[in-house]
């Protein structure tokens, strides 16, 4: 009786564990897509600079 306790006080700390591992992971998604968002912005800005007549429009999105 006592064993499955502990078996189950085990398993419920893996559960956790592993619970918390995918929080984790879907944080590491979240800073990847802010980073995807900030180097689409950037190419954005690189085109808009190469445009004839585009600072007025470069000036606006800064």
């Amino acid at each position: 009786m006592q064993v499955d306790t502990l078996t189950l006080q085990v398993d419920a700390l893996a559960l956790q564990v592993h619970a918390l591992t995918l929080q984790v992971h879907a944080l590491t998604l979240q800073v990847h897509a802010l980073a995807l968002q900030v180097h689409a912005l950037a190419l954005q800005v690189d085109v808009l600079a190469f445009l004839p007549n585009s600072g007025d429009k470069l000036q606006t999105i800064i």
